[in-house]
């Protein structure tokens, strides 16, 4: 799948509890999307976003390259808007 979204929060947080819960709720909507948790520790947040990103936060990546960004706290419903409005990534 050219197409990866990643849900980011510090570990061992409660927003890590609720990116999580989160991703399964989207994971229902949206089954073929390839979506999954990270931390502050993973190489492509580091890479594109440095060390002072602010987490909670969802990235899409196009072939393990940055394409979006969607940084806060927001409902499920918001986020799986968001992700539907992006061309080409349920596709």
């Amino acid at each position: 799948m050219a197409h990866k979204v990643i849900g980011y929060a510090f570990a061992d947080s409660n927003n890590s509890l609720y990116i999580e819960k989160q991703i399964d709720a989207i994971k229902k909507s949206l089954p073929d999307l390839d979506i999954e948790l990270g931390d502050e520790t993973e190489s492509r947040l580091v890479r594109y976003f440095g060390e002072d990103i602010t987490l909670p936060a969802y990235v899409v990546y196009k072939h393990d390259k940055f394409k979006d960004k969607l940084i806060g706290k927001y409902d499920t419903n918001h986020i799986i808007n968001w992700l539907n409005s992006i061309h080409g990534l349920n596709a």
